[in-house]
């Protein structure tokens, strides 16, 4: 009796612990993708374009991603299409798109180029660019075409930390407009959004997210 009774504490024991070890790897797989719910911005050496991808040259070749704004506004998307391996990319064109059952976000490459690598770790496990956007969550590695340029705009360091608190603001605002009736996806009283916020809206505002804040466009020119 004394020997099964310990055989039983021993495994309530091990059975607390798994849970709690699970509990803490749930906790700073968020914090990895959000600290404390603010975007962090991106580290030196990569620039965001206005469609919230990423570029960080690597001895004359781009490497791409998709920023950590997406990865909070749209969490685990089950999938990733990009184009093949000697494609070629342009910031005109939308090649790349984010997928979540019928609903999904086209993006544009944030510089024109062919494509020399695809990364089929994210192809196979669309999480990497939740969990690791400026890693191993990269999309392309592309050959700028000098010819084509890059993107009209992009930022880098503080710039990139506070353009993504207003999009960050703007978007706070598309989910109170497209979603009123999901009140976990946006506080009005100056929470944060909740990560994966879009995948609880349908595809008209998956759309309209496309709309606002996955197409290139160059600043308007100030009037006076």
């Amino acid at each position: 009796m004394t020997v099964l009774l310990m055989l039983g504490m021993i495994v309530t024991f091990l059975t607390a612990d798994v849970i709690v070890r699970k509990l803490r790897a749930v906790r700073e797989e968020r914090r990895s993708v959000q600290p404390d719910g603010i975007l962090s911005g991106p580290p030196e050496g990569i620039r965001l374009a206005l469609n919230h991808t990423w570029m960080r040259m690597e001895k004359g070749v781009a490497v791409i991603g998709t920023d950590e704004f997406l990865a909070r506004m749209l969490g685990a998307v089950e999938s990733f299409m990009l184009p093949d391996v000697g494609a070629t990319v342009a910031p005109a064109t939308m090649d790349i798109a984010l997928a979540h059952g019928n609903r999904r976000v086209r993006l544009a490459s944030p510089v024109a180029g062919r494509i020399l690598e695809v990364n089929n770790a994210l192809l196979h496990n669309p999480m990497l660019a939740r969990r690791d956007p400026y890693g191993s969550g990269w999309l392309l590695k592309v050959r700028p075409d000098p010819a084509q340029g890059a993107t009209p705009c992009s930022f880098t360091g503080e710039a990139a930390r506070e353009w993504l608190r207003d999009q960050m603001s703007l978007a706070k605002e598309f989910l109170t407009g497209v979603a009123p009736r999901t009140s976990f996806a946006s506080l009005p009283d100056g929470g944060e959004v909740a990560e994966g916020a879009l995948l609880y809206c349908d595809a008209g505002a998956w759309a309209e997210f496309e709309r606002r804040f996955t197409l290139i466009q160059a600043p308007e020119p100030v009037t006076t």
